[in-house]
């Protein structure tokens, strides 16, 4: 074990309980493991930097206080991110996979839309995308309430139709999508 390996175990073993604790004090239960190991993260690459004696809790805290900022300018972008995305009707994905899974069903039913009737297309989005009820489509489009109820119901049909036929193109094998064997 080198010089640096037996300071940092000394270090961690010495103050470990005090950097958990000053963590927990701060952060929910299940942050405090990652913000700790971040901590002792940057004592084991700034072994150099740890004072000796009295100031060496003192500098731990200092080091805490850094992760932990990072933690909540973190928490506060991602919360911001999840509001913007839930005002414009998206729902935030809770990892980078169901993100991507999203966004490629967004990306399917925009292309299911994009294959409807003009006419298909805009009373859709004004239904579903703008939230409008049959009475102000109705309203917007010159129509009546009925033929607004009919027109919304036969377009979610068809981009129903389409993005099954999208989605099944999509899923399945590229061996399969061009008529060849695995």
């Amino acid at each position: 074990m080198t010089g640096s390996d037996a300071a940092f175990v000394t270090v961690y073993e010495d103050y470990y309980r005090q950097v958990y604790a000053y963590c927990r004090r701060r952060v929910s239960l299940d942050r405090v493991d990652d913000a700790v190991a971040e901590v002792f993260l940057v004592v084991w690459r700034r072994i150099a930097d740890v004072p000796e004696g009295e100031a060496t809790l003192s500098w731990l805290y200092s080091v805490a206080y850094r992760v932990l900022g990072h933690h909540y300018r973190g928490r506060k972008r991602r919360s911001q991110l999840e509001k913007k995305l839930t005002a414009i009707g998206v729902e935030p994905a809770s990892s980078a996979d169901e993100y991507l899974v999203r966004r490629e069903e967004l990306n399917q039913v925009i292309e299911a839309l994009s294959r409807l009737r003009p006419q298909e297309q805009e009373i859709l989005r004004l239904s579903l995308w703008e939230d409008l009820p049959h009475t102000e489509v109705a309203s917007i489009l010159e129509i009546s309430i009925d033929a607004a109820k009919q027109r919304v119901s036969r377009a979610r049909k068809s981009l129903a139709k389409e993005f099954v036929e999208i989605e099944t193109k999509h899923s399945s094998p590229p061996a399969a999508q061009k008529g060849g064997a695995w």
